[in-house]
């Protein structure tokens, strides 16, 4: 038996109970999860706003050790420290082959669905929130999903690159590919805008501009790279950004919400030329407006951004390295350490904008 946190129903708190997990098939791996972080998409799946079905064992940013591995898995072992991936590529598709894993067809509707039931209660099929559910103490994901990483690394530390670290850091490097001397703005300084914000200052950004309506988060945004901050809430931040580059905006706009009327707001500040990057997910049905006439007599852009368009076996690893180094702060964003049983409690605070993450340890 194992320990986990169930969705039952939308907008209901989680129920911590035991659960039984089916062994690993020939493709999967069965991981002892170590720790793993409380994501705002995490919240937006218990509100709806994802798609994804009850009963469901949320959680998608964890990190743990194998235990077993099926048949078919050669590059895995028991022992191996590894990263969940909530996006598991194929490696077939046209996306993987055209070298866009992130984009794997088959990976983002097996994301998307929480199919192959691997928990099970009382006879009833439980689903796993992105093909992973790190809020159970043991899980099974498919090997691809699994990706090793060195044995010194802190998996409490290590969880956060599964989704916060690499949405974020890969916004910033690998979807806008910010050049030195760059200037960008962050709205949205929760845990995965203060990402953003530090890979923009790895690039080389010149000037970054943090964007929130809690002083506390604008205060986090500077110790992570922003040369600038400005409360939303106290003044039109589009106008504010102008004042701050001479009329001129910048040259990339990053959108760490999911909120409509703040990618307009993004789309705003923008220099000619300049490029909104939506990173934050929309509600399903959201539509948002922006300026056509600009949009082509300025030649601004509006794009999105998925897991910071990573080549997830690749680039986690190199963060990681980035951590162990010192270049890349993850110590940082844990505002708190809890257990299991206090998840609901790390919804409530994330709410409040009392964190950047909360970290469950097992």
């Amino acid at each position: 038996m194992v320990k986990g946190a169930c969705m039952y129903a939308f907008n209901e708190p989680l129920k911590v109970e035991s659960f039984t997990l089916k062994a690993p098939r020939e493709d999967e791996v069965s991981v002892k999860v170590v720790a793993s972080g409380v994501c705002h998409s995490d919240l937006s799946v218990l509100q709806a706003k994802l798609p994804m079905p009850p009963p469901c064992i949320l959680g998608h940013e964890g990190a743990g050790i194998v235990e077993e591995v099926g048949k078919g898995v050669k590059h895995l072992k028991a022992g191996d420290h590894v990263v969940l991936a909530w996006v598991q590529p194929c490696g077939r598709c046209h996306f993987c082959v055209h070298a866009k894993p992130h984009l794997c067809e088959a990976g983002l509707q097996s994301a998307m669905a929480g199919e192959d039931f691997v928990f099970e209660k009382d006879g009833m099929p439980i689903g796993r929130m992105a093909g992973v559910g790190s809020f159970a103490d043991h899980t099974v994901v498919k090997a691809n999903a699994a990706i090793k990483i060195r044995d010194d690394a802190p998996l409490d530390r290590a969880c956060l690159v599964g989704c916060g670290v690499m949405t974020g850091v890969g916004a910033a490097i690998n979807t806008a590919k910010v050049q030195p001397g760059d200037v960008v703005a962050v709205w949205g300084c929760g845990g995965v805008g203060l990402n953003v914000i530090q890979g923009a200052a790895l690039a080389g950004a010149a000037r970054i501009i943090a964007v929130d309506v809690v002083p506390s988060k604008l205060q986090m945004a500077k110790a992570f790279g922003a040369t600038d901050v400005i409360n939303g809430k106290e003044t039109d931040a589009p106008s504010a950004i102008r004042e701050l580059t001479g009329g001129l905006g910048v040259d990339y706009a990053f959108e760490v919400i999911g909120a409509a009327s703040v990618v307009s707001e993004a789309y705003n500040s923008l220099k000619r030329g300049g490029k909104v990057v939506v990173v934050g997910v929309p509600a399903m049905g959201t539509d948002f407006s922006i300026n056509g006439f600009g949009l082509v007599l300025e030649e601004k852009a509006v794009i999105g951004s998925l897991y910071g368009s990573g080549n997830l076996h690749r680039d986690m690893v190199k963060l990681i390295d980035l951590y162990m180094s010192k270049k890349l702060k993850i110590d940082e964003l844990v505002s708190r350490t809890i257990k299991l049983d206090d998840v609901n409690a790390a919804f409530a605070a994330m709410e409040k904008g009392e964190v950047a993450r909360s970290v469950i340890a097992y």
